[in-house]
């Protein structure tokens, strides 16, 4: 995600000031970049009890606000693991 905010940054320098290619060579830069790094946490995070992937569930059903709801979940939305060793 670092490399997609230094594209949008060179972008915002480039817009106006630099080559028309550049502008347009950042901008696919940047959007290559934010699509890898959502792809890289879908594929990613996987939930250790029922083997699904949580981050796609959320991404997919909590609209603008699915980061927030995939940094504040404590538990996998699909079965409801927590994660934690169960004591026996």
């Amino acid at each position: 995600m670092i490399l997609t905010f230094a594209c949008l940054f060179g972008l915002f320098a480039a817009i106006g000031n630099g080559p028309e290619e550049l502008t347009i060579s950042l901008a696919i830069a940047m959007f290559v970049c934010a699509a890898l790094a959502h792809l890289w946490v879908v594929v990613s995070i996987r939930c250790p009890a029922c083997k699904r992937r949580p981050a796609w569930f959320v991404m997919t059903t909590a609209g603008k606000q699915w980061l927030t709801e995939l940094w504040r979940g404590s538990e996998c939305p699909a079965c409801g693991n927590s994660g934690r060793a169960t004591q026996r």
